[in-house]
């Protein structure tokens, strides 16, 4: 290091911290993490079918240990007769906490009639909660039996490899684990069938898997 170099980091001791930051800040967001890869790719479909209500995910043809499943808590508010968000996607294992965030004195009911997940929460008042564990993959719809229009859905998916379909189509998902996994989709409004598309993720690598809808 040059005299110049120790003089500047003896009068800022915060510059190589800077250094350190802006590097790190230059570095592409879309990068793998280390021994991982990622799986992107577009949606298309006949005519102006909008795709943003539509989940890609990620299933193992066989079982497979070298990935954490989440366990932290995913809150779904009820405020105003709806259910925010409306759509919100968890991991088998994961609990969903069902808060009453309204700020008048509103009760709430959750429940769900779908043959993976049928539960009722019965009422409780706003500033309180009821939790559900998820312990099955496929999709809960869920409803309030004080407002009849609210609806809502939980997409519990078999691995936390997922994406939502951006307006575009478009997709990402990264930190994937080397090897063979099977794309798929669901759709909340279900159009069309759903796919299913095998793919081989390399470390460190991108892989690109475009999804084509068609009608049946």
């Amino acid at each position: 290091m040059s005299h110049r170099c120790r003089t500047i980091l003896l009068v800022c001791p915060f510059a190589l911290l800077c250094i350190l930051r802006c590097a790190r800040a230059e570095e592409p967001t879309t990068r793998p993490a280390a021994g991982t890869g990622i799986v992107q790719g577009k949606v298309t479909s006949p005519g102006e079918v909008p795709l943003a209500a539509m989940v890609v995910y990620l299933e193992s043809p066989a079982p497979r240990s070298d990935f954490v499943l989440p366990s932290e808590h995913v809150p779904v508010s009820q405020k105003g007769a709806k259910f925010s968000p409306a759509i919100v996607i968890v991991c088998v294992g994961q609990t969903v906490d069902f808060l009453n965030d309204e700020d008048r004195p509103i009760e709430h009911n959750v429940f769900s009639n779908s043959p993976i997940k049928p539960f009722d929460l019965g009422l409780y008042r706003p500033g309180e909660s009821r939790q559900v564990l998820f312990d099955k993959p496929g999709a809960v719809f869920l409803y309030c039996s004080i407002h009849r229009h609210m609806d809502g859905v939980v997409f519990v998916s078999p691995s936390p490899f997922t994406s939502r379909v951006d307006p575009e189509g478009h997709y990402e998902i990264k930190g994937v684990p080397a090897g063979d996994w099977v794309v798929k989709t669901w759709q909340r409004r279900r159009r069309f069938p759903e796919l299913n598309v095998p793919v081989s993720v390399q470390p460190d690598k991108s892989v690109t898997a475009d999804l084509e809808l068609h009608l049946k």
